[in-house]
């Protein structure tokens, strides 16, 4: 089994109000129990903006295994015409050399704000020494 060491992001594709719970996003989660919470809206590329880690990844996940991820949908944006999904994606590289794998993918709904999400995925057992776990909303 490999250790997956990660640089935790939340990127958004669109106007969207997302924050990584568990683990932690880069950055601080101030007052994301309430609605439009300004460390959920994050859209500029590379983590929005928020610096990685400088020597030690912020957490070590065990490759091969079954993970959990919390995520908050702190907003709801939900548009029935263009319902869109919410996307958990697995980043190995750093930079333009960066590649994104999708893990899981979640059809959003009309939810209350905030809305909690606990969503399963299994960890790729491949060497990864610099990964980006990043959670997205597209339309």
């Amino acid at each position: 089994m490999l250790r997956v060491c990660f640089a935790l992001a939340l990127f958004s594709v669109v106007l969207s109000h997302l924050c990584l719970i568990d683990p932690h996003q880069r950055g601080s989660m101030e007052g994301i129990n309430e609605p439009g919470a300004k460390d959920c809206l994050r859209t500029t590329k590379q983590c929005g903006g928020m610096p990685g880690p400088m020597m030690e990844p912020l957490v070590s996940i065990m490759g091969g295994h079954m993970y959990n991820i919390t995520f908050q949908k702190n907003l709801c944006h939900y548009n029935p015409k263009m319902p869109g999904t919410l996307d958990v994606y697995l980043g190995n590289g750093k930079g333009k050399d960066m590649k994104m794998m999708k893990l899981k993918t979640i059809m959003d709904t009309n939810t209350t704000s905030p809305y909690l999400y606990v969503v399963e995925v299994m960890i790729p057992d491949e060497p990864m020494p610099h990964a980006v776990l990043q959670v997205s909303c597209s339309r």
